[in-house]
């Protein structure tokens, strides 16, 4: 059976397994129910209208606005919002109307009556390759053609620049920050999965191709967002990863790029590239930008002059006319990295690279051929523009951040096939992709799900905090009422000693005490004095003393080896009671505390002397009221002899007295009460001269050395001195007669002086 206790400490698991599986079942009742209703892929339908002054470009329709505005927009993934082009744009054009519909239509920010309007910020993208500007950014709404999604407070921005003639559909998921204390507000294809209309932040794209149209009837470009359509293109395995620069994130290795040979006797190809390079992918800008070296093989290659004015390679009629003839292509081999084995080829008819350049763009004034290849001065400058996604599919994942591309194929029919890209497992690290994984309901647990586990550990850290309380409680009491059980046990053993200081203890009073002292690791000395000798506080019991050490005749006579007799100790110091001095020596194993009936070797003596210099560390010192501290015995020889009369600052008289003893041999004033008893060093005692002793002798005293000497009277007095002018004795005598003859002892040796 179990215990009450411990079918408590059962609860909390309980409670916790219950809480935990009420949250999961929830989390997996959302899964399941989401599961039904994943959301599919976006396929965006053209505009099915050609676009552009660059070159001619399958656009895509936007309706932005209320009431809606049609634009025709371009695709980028490296912007991240929304572009228009304001009226402003047409403004100084020939025929305002004609500008409008060349550039896709005209977004007016004023006529919409959902328009926020944020302010003018420049724009952040392909400044490296001299694309500046700015634009009116707010928020409004923006809808996917016709019949797609609709989506509230999208940032946009409308702009009347030349460089960007037509408007832009961001793809790229960064947020755009309007100040530095803000969040960002997210961009279009984030708000997308998060409103859950694309199951993942990815898309797939290709350009469209104008000269396809006479053999195809799907040459416009296509866009699917949240996955990609498996028709439009060459499947192969490769995938890249980012780049560490989310500026430029998709770049691939272009390990060669080069031309069929035009020498049927020597089919070699010929090499464009003269070394590999990296390079990044993005649809913004129609051109390719290689470095000058590549530039100057092209030129080469296929007879092309460089126009310094428009900074393009433009075509005349004749050339134009021969490249036709040729009809060369250009195959660019890309890779993982430049010395990966394993490639993916990308091939380019001429007619990719046949493009006009229209009126007012770079400077041209009339419609001219031109070959979209730039000059790229730096590493930063080298892209692959809209020209290369003629024949190009790409298929970008932001969550996973990796992409593939693979050659366009044109011989699939027109039907579609969409394969959506699932949401990422892990979290994303890249910007404005994290926050759609949060917001996503169909990623972790609910809300609900999140607050009953928090509640649950909650519920249950508080259970276990109440039953530690309890149970510390419960043996706190315990200990309390057993240390009450002791104290009885003890206050009985000290009554008994004290009605019989000679009993024996009990035995219940013997086994408190021996739980109590803990022995301490030091070797034996002499043994303590027992419990029942100290009183209630502790201290030496006079009749404790009296009843250890009393001769037959009941007279205590307790002795040091000092001849400190007659002291007791008491409350830290020494009381003195007056008994006449003793003349013992000093025994051996001065200064420590001997037991009773023990010599120094232990052994019983019967000499009933006990020592009154008492170790501070000793069982006699002051201890604790309850009688339970831990004895420490200490070894013989620890405490000094005490050199001062009872410890005690002696007078000035008395202090002159012990010298006289010492130097001169003249006792202390036996009456003094305070009359030293210290064993000096073993000597003669002191002989006292009488004055009427001291005589003239006629007599010659015998000496061994027959030498002359003073035949004059002895000296009498230590402090006679024999100098040849000192004055004689009787002279002393004569002069101050005899009586208040002192002395007194200085630094420099004795003086004599009397008191008149």
């Amino acid at each position: 059976m179990l215990s009450f206790l411990e079918r408590i400490l059962l609860l909390p698991s309980a409670v916790l397994t219950l809480t935990l599986s009420h949250a999961l079942a929830e989390g997996f009742r959302i899964r399941d129910t989401e599961s039904t209703t994943v959301a599919a892929p976006i396929s965006i339908s053209p505009s099915e209208q050609w676009d552009g002054i660059d070159g001619s470009w399958s656009s895509f329709t936007l309706r932005i606005g209320t009431p809606p505005q049609d634009v025709r927009t371009l695709v980028s993934w490296n912007g991240y919002q929304t572009w228009g082009v304001l009226p402003d744009g047409c403004l100084t054009a020939d025929d305002y109307n004609a500008c409008a519909q060349s550039r896709g239509g005209l977004y007016n920010q004023t006529a919409s009556n959902t328009f926020e309007e944020k302010g003018i910020f420049d724009f952040s993208i392909l400044q490296d390759l001299g694309y500046y500007g700015n634009g009116q950014y707010g928020f409004d709404v923006v809808e996917l053609g016709e019949n797609g999604p609709l989506l509230e407070n999208t940032t946009v921005a409308g702009f009347a620049l030349q460089y960007f003639w037509m408007g832009v559909l961001g793809l790229n998921p960064k947020p755009t920050n309007f100040s530095s204390r803000s969040d960002g507000a997210p961009s279009y294809i984030t708000q997308l999965k998060e409103q859950e209309y694309i199951p993942s932040i990815s898309f797939g794209y290709t350009a469209g191709a104008q000269y396809r149209e006479d053999d195809t009837d799907d040459a416009f470009a296509s866009l699917t967002l949240g996955g990609y359509d498996a028709t439009k293109f060459v499947e192969n395995d490769r995938t890249w990863t980012f780049a560490p620069d989310n500026y430029r994130d998709t770049v691939v290795a272009i390990q060669s790029i080069f031309t069929s040979s035009q020498i049927d006797s020597n089919p070699v190809p010929t090499e464009l590239l003269p070394k590999p390079i990296s390079a990044y992918l993005d649809a913004t800008v129609p051109h390719i930008w290689l470095p000058i070296e590549s530039c100057y093989v092209f030129e080469y290659e296929f007879g092309l002059v460089y126009d310094n004015d428009t900074e393009l390679y433009l075509v005349n009629n004749t050339l134009h006319q021969q490249l036709l003839n040729r009809n060369a292509s250009i195959t660019f081999q890309l890779a993982v990295s430049e010395e990966d084995e394993e490639n993916v080829l990308i091939e380019l008819p001429y007619a990719a690279f046949d493009l006009t350049a229209e009126a007012p763009y770079q400077g041209v004034t009339e419609n001219t051929y031109y070959f979209p290849l730039r000059r790229a001065v730096n590493e930063s400058q080298i892209t692959l523009g809209r020209t290369f996604f003629q024949e190009a599919y790409i298929t970008v994942d932001y969550e996973s951040q990796k992409f593939n591309v693979s050659q366009r194929d044109w011989s699939r029919t027109s039907d579609e096939h969409l394969v959506a890209v699932p949401a990422y497992s892990a979290k994303s690290t890249y910007p404005g992709v994290g926050v759609a994984e949060q917001s996503s309901g169909s990623d972790g647990l609910s809300a609900g799900a999140i607050a009953g586990i928090v509640v649950g550990v909650v519920a249950v850290l508080a259970l276990l905090g109440g039953l530690l309380l309890w149970y510390l409680r419960r043996r706190r009491l315990a200990a309390k009422r057993t240390a009450a059980e002791n104290e009885k046990l003890v206050g009985s053993s000290d009554t008994g000693s004290t009605d019989n200081a000679n009993a024996e203890p009990t035995a219940a009073a013997s086994t408190v005490q021996q739980g109590n002292v803990i022995p301490k690791a030091e070797l034996p000395g002499s043994a303590p004095l027992a419990e029942q000798e100290l009183d209630d506080t502790a201290l030496l019991s006079a009749g404790a003393v009296s009843s250890q050490y009393s001769d037959s005749n009941g007279n205590r006579t307790p002795r040091t080896p000092n001849a400190h007799s007659g002291s007791t100790f008491g409350f830290g110091r020494w009381n003195s009671v007056s008994q006449s001095p003793s003349t013992n020596s000093p025994v051996e194993g001065s200064g420590t505390h001997s037991s009773t009936g023990s010599n120094s070797h232990g052994t019983g003596t019967g000499s009933g002397t006990v020592m009154s210099v008492i170790s501070p560390l000793s069982p006699l010192a002051m201890s604790e009221a309850d009688s339970k501290e831990h004895h420490i015995y200490e070894m013989a020889g620890d405490m000094p002899t005490v050199k001062e009369k009872d410890g005690k600052l002696l007078s000035e008289k008395e202090a002159l007295a012990h010298r006289e003893k010492v130097y001169n041999g003249v006792g202390t004033v036996p009456d003094s009460p305070t009359a030293g008893t210290h064993a000096g060093p073993s000597r003669e005692p002191p002989q006292r001269v009488n004055p009427e002793d001291v005589v003239t002798s006629d007599t010659v005293i015998d000496e061994p050395a027959k030498e002359e000497r003073d035949f004059g009277r002895h000296r009498a007095f230590s402090f006679e001195d024999s100098r040849p002018d000192a004055k004689s004795s009787e002279e002393l005598y004569e002069r101050f007669g005899r009586r208040d003859l002192r002395y007194e002892w200085g630094h420099m040796g004795r003086k004599l002086f009397t008191k008149e």
